[in-house]
Formats: structure tokens, C-alpha cells, sequence
């Protein structure tokens, strides 16, 4: 008898959210990190809520595989699971803090493994905090290994986005996209993504970015072609009003230009960030090498955290230097 067979016994219920559980959702996510935040800096910390809207994005992309754990009428965690045409994975994982280490992370992480496969997923994955033992022990005791370390960088904002960190940086070729661009930018998004790794597709993420007007999408065109994609994420509001996120940017390796691609991407982003009156950017990305880091670095950008990706199923590996990706929700 499977774990979450024998947790049904005892009243655990996993099931996919519901509109009117996103509520009840929120407070569970700010329970869990503000008592993960607290533990990990040794003071008591209150977490912010995770806006609405971007919940009602992971809901909207996969319906059946965000999932909620409930016992006795009481919503007590949730996972969200992500497909980006063959690899799948899961984020953010959320448990209350007292039902936590009785199995019901364990029993959503199962439920949520078997969604992403039967979505076509060969590769299943996932991002957790580097230096905390529990999160390692319990994503390795699931049959997951470690594949790359995964950075989280900051970079202050020039007031009135003067900017000289980097050197000049040439912008021809970017321009932004709109919802009328959309069959066109989810191609060049397939066309990217099966170049860095076969079978990758994160057009998804494009498509919530506009529906749920969630930021800004740059595109760069590079001799006809375009080979390079960036989604800003800049919807938060009230107490997160001054930050921006790169959610993605992804460059075709093939590109004899990616260096520059990258740089014109990121510095638009970077602009359109300082116009609204955003003090940080955020980008995180997986290190396979020096270069990016390197690059990362000229342009200003600290090192904030670490989080280690987890795969499941086939091995994972980004063609490319030039590329912010994060299987972080």
C-alpha cells in the first residue's frame, strides 16, 4: 500500500485547488515561510503573502496539478507543478509548520510526480534552499539528485536608470512584444527552448505573463531571426512595489551574437524596471561555469541566496551560457 493510500486512511486528502481555496492558500504559504525564515536567521519573521494573481497564474496553467493537502476540512499544504513541454517541475511546496514531518509533504510530492508524467514529463525537478539539511534530506530520500546550483542575485537600480555598470550596451534589435505577438513569441520560445535542452517549452510562462498582466515581455531580433526572449516580471504591488524580477531570458545557443543578445535583453529589462520606479531587479539562474556568473558580476549584481536543483528521470543539462532560468515558484 502506497504512503498516500495509508495517509487517506487517516483523513489526508490530496486534491487539485479550487478558486476559493486561494485564500486559505496564501496564509498557509506565509505560515510556512515565515516559520522556515525564522528558524533559518534565529528572530521571529512575518512573511509576505504571495499576491493573488500570480497564484491564479499556476492554477489557470495547470488546473489539475496544483494540488492542496486537506485533513479534517482544513487546507494544511499545497504544491505546484510546472510543465515546460518535456520536463515538469514542482514549486513553490508549502506545508503548515505543525503538520509537518507525518508525510504530507511526502504524499503531495508523489501526487505531483505522477501529474507531470502523465503530462509527458521525463524529467521532473524542482529548486530548495542549499543550506537547509531538512529540505536536502527530504527531496534526496525521494530519489532525487543535485544538478546544478542555482543563484539568486540582486542588483540596486540607478535612480533615472543611469546606468554605467557593464560599459555601453547596445539595445538594437529589442523591441517589446505584445498580445498580438503571441503566436510569434511561443514559437521562438519552443524554437529556444528545444535548442538548450530537447523537448523544452516554456511558452507557457509567456502566455500567463499576458493574461494575467503580470510585466513586460522583450523580444531580440538578430538578422531576421529571433533568438532571444525576455519576461519581466514587475506586478508586484504594496509592500513588494519596489522590486522587479526577470521571470525568464533565454538566448538561442546557436546565436553568433548571444553575448550581446543577452546584454541588450537584460539592460531593457533593467530600464523598464527603473521607469517604474523599482530600486532592485532580481534574476536567478543555474551555474554550469564561470562565464555568466562572470558577466553577472560586471553588471552589478550580488549574490543574495542559493538554491540547489533536484532532478527526478533523465539527466538535465542547458545548452548555453547566456540564459536566467528558475524552477523557482
Amino acid at each position: 500500500m502506497s504512503p498516500f493510500r495509508l495517509l487517506r486512511k487517516k483523513g489526508l486528502i490530496v486534491r487539485p485547488i479550487v478558486p476559493e481555496d486561494i485564500e486559505n492558500l496564501r496564509f498557509v504559504g506565509q505560515e510556512a515561510w515565515s516559520d522556515l525564515a525564522s528558524r533559518d536567521i534565529g528572530r521571529k519573521v512575518k512573511y509576505p503573502m504571495r499576491p493573488r494573481q500570480i497564484m491564479e497564474g499556476y492554477i489557470q496553467k495547470e488546473p489539475m496539478g496544483c494540488l492542496v493537502a486537506e485533513k479534517e476540512g482544513e487546507i494544511i499544504g499545497a504544491a505546484y507543478s510546472h510543465v515546460w513541454g518535456t520536463v515538469g517541475w514542482v514549486g513553490p511546496f508549502e506545508v503548515l509548520p505543525e503538520h509537518q514531518n507525518v508525510g504530507v509533504g511526502g504524499a503531495l510530492l508523489e501526487e505531483c510526480e505522477r501529474y507531470l508524467r502523465r503530462r509527458g514529463a521525463n524529467v521532473i525537478g524542482l529548486e530548495t534552499m542549499s543550506h537547509i539539511p531538512k529540505n536536502l534530506h527530504f527531496y534526496l530520500s525521494h530519489g532525487y539528485s543535485s544538478a546544478a546550483l542555482t543563484l539568486i542575485t540582486d542588483k540596486v537600480l540607478a535612480a533615472g536608470g543611469q546606468d554605467d555598470s557593464g560599459g555601453v550596451v547596445e539595445t538594437q534589435g529589442i523591441r517589446e512584444a505584445s498580445a498580438e505577438d503571441r503566436v510569434e513569441v511561443s514559437a521562438a520560445l519552443r524554437k529556444i527552448g528545444s535548442s538548450l535542452c530537447p523537448g523544452l517549452d516554456c511558452s507557457c510562462e509567456f502566455d500567463i505573463l499576458v493574461e494575467k498582466n503580470l510585466g513586460t515581455t522583450f523580444v531580440w531580433e538578430d538578422k531576421g531571426r529571433l533568438d532571444g526572449v525576455a519576461l519581466l516580471h514587475t506586478y508586484q504591488k504594496s509592500d513588494d512595489a519596489s522590486y522587479s524580477s526577470v521571470k525568464l531570458l533565454v538566448i538561442d545557443p546557436r546565436s553568433e551574437r548571444a553575448s550581446s543578445g543577452f546584454l541588450a535583453l537584460l539592460r531593457r529589462c533593467e530600464d523598464r524596471s527603473s521607469s517604474l520606479s523599482k530600486r532592485r531587479i532580481y534574476a536567478r539562474f543555474p551555474v554550469s561555469g564561470s562565464d555568466l556568473y562572470g558577466t553577472m558580476v560586471k553588471l552589478s549584481y550580488q549574490i543574495k541566496g542559493a538554491n540547489i536543483r533536484f532532478v527526478k528521470g533523465s539527466e538535465y543539462r542547458e545548452k548555453g551560457v547566456y540564459n536566467l532560468t528558475s524552477w523557482a515558484g
